[in-house]
């Protein structure tokens, strides 16, 4: 990451003054205006879902922040740093004004031992967030999240413990050449995200009018006792110049899955969700390419129900898949660049079309989905400035729904707009 068109023109995302102490921050956003919605609002978590849709006004439009982040790192000395940031991400307050949720708290010890950090408190997580994966290297949040991050698959932030650092490193004889080496992060989570653990924090103390069965703030059977299991690795090489990696993660819930058997009783089948990924990114000093793939699995995650013979019902394990392919190109150097990426995902890869069969999934964000998603997005990055701190990008932004069969059976449809992305660090 020495020296290419990422780094060069896209790493506006903010600094602690030299010294490693100091206030940082940096945001983005867009003037957008929506040309076409889809009429159903269908989609499955991206950022525009229903806005356009028949119910809607048509060709809605808006200057909007997007993201906004606030940051606060201190140097305590050469073995430990600490860090804390706060975040506006779209959410809003009782009075609908705009508000911030902590985002980061942690604390970072450096070389706890040869080549490795520990961190401990709200942090990054290791799926695509941290350095050397899909997100940075990528060098494009500001006008997307990755594919895992818009669908869902996992979040961005969680309460845990993280190591993290280099498992091998070459020597090359040219001092000027950036060594080969194989990095690595493991984590453990509450897979919370940015949610306090209730009972844990006093807030499942609070009862509603008094009585005693009913919580404001129930426990939370899954973050309360399961914890997330993240593991990411990955090789450096060519000069810095191309990373290859994968990443895993594993929850498993226990017996904690309910499902109405078709005598009326209940039966509590185990439950886990297990993720799979991985990706190649090679990025120089006028070019970058790369692509990631994913599935995510979840043990008796879906339920097929036949109409005409209800005595055969049964769970199967859910799936969703998608891959990313994404390219950068400099135009001039330091000043502007040319992007562009295209996404494939399926929601529901368990699904198929069969008279008198229903599914119903416990994935939150597919539900059973009939159709497959694509999306893509293209534009210009200009940095008028030396230090690459303020960008103007405008770009096009397009998502399509392939929808034609089951009971679901609607057209197919898409939602395209057309935006000018601003983004300014510091």
């Amino acid at each position: 990451l020495s020296s290419n068109a990422v780094s060069e023109i896209t790493n506006g995302a903010g600094s602690a003054m030299p010294g490693g102490s100091g206030l940082w921050g940096y945001a983005f956003g867009d003037y957008a205006y929506m040309a076409h919605g889809d009429s159903a609002g269908r989609g499955s978590k991206q950022q525009y879902k229903g806005l356009g849709a028949a119910h809607q006004a048509s060709n809605p439009n808006a200057f909007e922040i997007r993201r906004a982040y606030l940051g606060y790192t201190q140097k305590i000395n050469d073995k430990f740093s600490a860090y804390a940031l706060l975040a506006y991400e779209g959410d809003q307050d009782v009075s609908d004004n705009r508000t911030v949720y902590l985002k980061y708290m942690y604390f970072k010890w450096k070389n706890i031992f040869k080549g490795s950090d520990l961190k401990i408190g709200q942090q990054a997580t290791n799926s695509f967030a941290n350095a050397y994966n899909t997100e940075p290297l990528m060098g494009y949040r500001s006008i997307e999240k990755t594919i895992m991050d818009m669908h869902g698959v996992d979040g961005s932030s969680d309460m845990g413990i993280t190591l993290e650092g280099k498992l091998w490193h070459s020597t090359p004889a040219d001092s000027t050449i950036l060594p080969t080496f194989i990095g690595y992060s493991a984590m453990i989570g509450d897979n919370s995200g940015n949610n306090p653990v209730a009972g844990f924090t006093g807030t499942a103390t609070s009862l509603s009018g008094g009585n005693p069965s009913v919580a404001l703030n129930p426990f939370n059977t899954t973050t309360d006792k399961d914890k997330k299991f993240r593991a990411n690795v990955y090789v450096n090489t060519l000069n810095g110049a191309l990373t290859v990696g994968a990443y895993t993660d594993y929850i498993n819930y226990g017996n904690n899955l309910n499902v109405s058997a078709t005598d009326g009783s209940s039966s509590h089948l185990s439950e886990a969700v297990q993720t799979l990924k991985f990706y190649a990114v090679y990025n120089s000093q006028w070019f970058g390419i790369g692509a990631e793939w994913f599935t995510q699995s979840m043990t008796n995650g879906e339920l097929e129900s036949y109409k005409a013979t209800p005595k055969s019902n049964d769970t199967v394990t859910a799936m969703q898949t998608g891959v990313s392919i994404f390219a950068h190109g400099t135009i001039i150097q330091n000043r502007l660049n040319i992007f562009a990426r295209f996404d494939m995902y399926t929601p529901d890869a368990v699904y198929s079309n069969t008279t008198g069969e229903a599914f119903k999934s416990q994935f939150s964000n597919i539900g059973g989905s009939t159709f497959k998603e694509n999306f893509m997005t293209a534009g210009l990055d200009w940095s008028p400035t030396n230090d690459k701190k303020v960008h103007f990008m405008p770009n096009i932004w397009f998502y399509q729904i392939n929808n034609a069969i089951g009971s679901d059976a609607l057209k197919s449809d898409n939602y395209m707009l057309y935006r000018l992305t601003f983004l300014y660090a510091f």
